[in-house]
């Protein structure tokens, strides 16, 4: 069972449509009991950095979080991406989940970076898993992890920006793989390769 996090956050129902297509049983819930019997974990966001936090402490998930992401596979998506990080600029004195330590940072507006960062915008693969072509995007941060080697996709929006990161069992996206098509597919069922090793 792979349960997307319902926390108030995101178009839950069009990323349960997209991982349904490829894996048996995809569920939408704040339940704990729920998120400790999962194969997989979704993390979603669209928003702030600070209001998802404070959500996810609202719903008693947060700090539970931080011990069950470190044993079972998680992606986060967009916002929630930037939630696994330690902290971002958006909501400075916001701790996040803190299990992919680094920073998440403001893009900064001048005449080739527009702010926020929306549309498709075509990835740049560095490492395995190799993804190719173009992905939709809607932010205005960024994320930079301590240890580089994790990141395995960047894209050109006037800077180098990490877009897939990979640790182990953790995957986060800048982009909407749901939004993404064959990309995002691509994506997800790599995903569900980590939920199935």
């Amino acid at each position: 069972m792979i349960v997307i996090i319902d926390y108030g956050s995101g178009n839950l129902r069009s990323i349960q449509k997209s991982f349904e297509r490829f894996y048996p049983e995809v569920i939408i819930s704040k339940d704990l009991a729920m998120l400790e019997k999962a194969e997989g974990l979704i993390l979603p966001g669209v928003g702030a950095f600070g209001d998802a936090v404070k959500e996810l402490k609202q719903y008693g998930l947060f700090n539970p979080l931080k011990t069950i992401i470190r044993h079972v596979p998680t992606m986060g998506i967009c916002l929630g991406m930037q939630l696994l990080f330690s902290y971002s600029e958006e909501s400075i004195d916001v701790n996040g989940l803190d299990i992919i330590p680094g920073k998440v940072i403001k893009l900064k507006q001048n005449d080739s970076i527009r702010i926020p960062h929306t549309g498709w915008n075509r990835l740049i693969p560095i490492s395995e898993p190799y993804f190719y072509s173009y992905a939709y995007f809607n932010h205005s941060y960024y994320c930079s992890p301590n240890e580089k080697n994790i990141i395995i996709s960047y894209v050109n929006h006037g800077i180098c920006i990490p877009v897939i990161v990979l640790k182990n069992h953790i995957m986060g996206t800048q982009f909407h793989p749901e939004k993404s098509k064959n990309t995002g597919d691509e994506v997800i069922k790599y995903f569900i390769s980590l939920i199935k090793r």
